[in-house]
């Protein structure tokens, strides 16, 4: 299945566009294994938590007034 992100904005490089090199989904306790969302990592944290820079709407999304 191809990347929906080729072409789009790096999140780990802000100003380079995706290549698709997948190092965005990589296991931050151990960088040889992708991440698999065992959430082991928020486990070493004093706080669970998720930073949300943006949101992106898909096209044809209507905006609630």
């Amino acid at each position: 299945m191809a990347n929906p992100n080729v072409g789009k904005e790096c999140i780990l490089c802000p100003g380079a566009i995706c290549d698709d090199c997948g190092a965005c989904e990589m296991c931050d306790l151990d960088p040889t294994k992708r991440c698999d969302n065992c959430m082991k990592c928020l486990d070493t944290a004093d706080y669970s938590g998720v930073l949300i820079d943006r949101v992106e709407l898909s096209e044809g999304h209507k905006k609630r007034s």
